[in-house]
């Protein structure tokens, strides 16, 4: 087990830099020496600069309340207003809780506690029948703790101020749609090492600008997405905890025209669909398997979540030749382009056969080896597509095929009883006498 002495060597390892280090040294050394109320004393000293140098740097990155409070502090320096200076000592940590966001309101307690027993050991003021104030290891300690893990040890931006600028970051044309360069540019924002509640605060802006916003870029789509799977690299506990609790209530918030804005974050967000409640995935469930014909376009996507696949098979069993003649798929999926040769057997009429060829010749390259062989079967079967208008192009676009061979096509379509469309091979000459 480490000792109280080792773990406030950690602490001061903990500081993000130089100056943090620098300042609560002082306190551990005093610390160290047994000298507890000098130890209370610097390491307010610690936190009062740091407050300063975050303030300093907040006001250089275009922080306009940060500004204010820096110009508030070096015109009562500069003038030698020790009233004003004060004042502004005093009031440094509610400015950091309530404007800036810097501390939470427990954080402010535990650090408000410090600057009251700072006053207490710098001041010559008597607690009582003349005793003079002797804090115990233990109270310097608790607030050398206190003043590295509430403060010293996190960049300046961690309220809204960092709350815009990581928004920002995502909304700029150039954040970048592959992971690894995304968690890069994280790593060199207010991100890298974050208080939870601004990753919290920035895990839920996300899930609502993916799921609540109407977003028809796909780009857009990506750049959400992405951003939701770096932050979950870099801040998983967080992260998980923030799905689990609040994922659900926003899903619930949707209209049910809306639900097709849940498909990005299944598909694109890692183990999105886990932090589903039961209700809500039952939900999304019976959306899927009752997916409206303009969502058509979708079915590529849902496919590609395990979960999903259930209902989207029975919605695609279900599909009319007006469904299936709309939507335009990259690669057309399996179960699909099954549904689409089933529906083509089936043609009753010439009409039939030859408005929906379109659809099948559409696909055409993207046909399994047994799926070319069962068009050509059917098309050998069901006489209304063997005279229809189409066939012949039919079975031209299906040649084009990759998976196939003219050699196999022509067995096919002889087997079939359709040696008209075989290709012919040319005659040998016969021997003259």
């Amino acid at each position: 087990m480490a000792s109280p002495l080792s773990d406030l060597d950690e602490l001061v390892l903990k500081c993000r830099d130089l100056k943090a280090k620098n300042y609560i040294k002082e306190a551990v050394a005093c610390y160290k020496a047994g000298a507890f109320r000098s130890a209370i004393v610097s390491t307010w000293i610690a936190v009062s600069f740091d407050i300063i140098d975050k303030l300093k740097e907040l006001a250089l990155a275009g922080d306009k309340e940060a500004e204010k409070q820096i110009d508030y502090f070096d015109k009562a320096r500069r003038i030698g207003d020790i009233s004003t200076s004060l004042k502004f000592e005093r009031d440094i940590l509610s400015v950091c809780r309530d404007k800036l966001e810097l501390i939470s309101p427990v954080e402010f307690i535990d650090l408000e506690r410090l600057q009251e027993d700072r006053n207490r050991c710098a001041h010559p003021s008597m607690t009582s029948d003349g005793e003079v104030f002797n804090p115990s290891a233990e109270l310097a300690r608790m607030h050398i703790r206190s003043a590295v893990e509430h403060l010293l040890q996190f960049p300046p931006a961690q309220g809204k101020y960092a709350l815009d600028s990581l928004t920002a970051e995502v909304e700029s044309e150039y954040f970048p749609t592959d992971l690894k360069k995304a968690i890069i540019a994280f790593e060199n924002s207010p991100l890298k090492k974050a208080r939870n509640s601004l990753v919290r605060n920035f895990t839920i802006i996300l899930l609502k600008k993916l799921i609540n916003e109407d977003q028809d870029d796909y780009k857009e789509i990506y750049k959400i997405s992405t951003a939701l799977n770096a932050v979950e690299s870099l801040h998983r506990e967080t992260f998980s905890e923030t799905l689990k609790e609040k994922l659900s209530t926003i899903i619930r918030a949707l209209e049910e025209q809306n639900l097709d804005r849940v498909i990005p974050l299944i598909s694109n967000v890692k183990d999105s669909w886990t932090y589903f409640d039961q209700d809500v995935k039952q939900k999304i469930e019976s959306y899927v398997e009752n997916l409206p014909k303009e969502q058509f376009d979708d079915l590529e996507t849902i496919l590609s979540v395990k979960d999903l696949v259930a209902p989207a098979e029975r919605r695609i069993r279900r599909a009319t030749r007006s469904e299936l003649d709309k939507p335009l798929f990259f690669i057309v999926p399996l179960q699909i382009s099954e549904r689409i040769i089933e529906l083509y057997a089936e043609s009753r009429s010439f009409d039939q056969a030859n408005s929906f060829s379109s659809t099948v010749i559409r696909y055409a390259g993207d046909y399994t080896r047994d799926q070319i062989r069962k068009i050509i079967v059917a098309c050998g079967e069901n006489d209304q597509i063997e005279y229809s208008f189409e066939v012949g192009t039919v079975i031209s676009a299906l040649r084009k095929n990759k998976n196939v061979d003219d050699d196999e096509i022509d067995e096919w379509l002889r087997e079939a009883g359709l040696n008209k469309f075989a290709k012919v091979e040319d005659e040998e000459p016969e021997d003259e006498d």
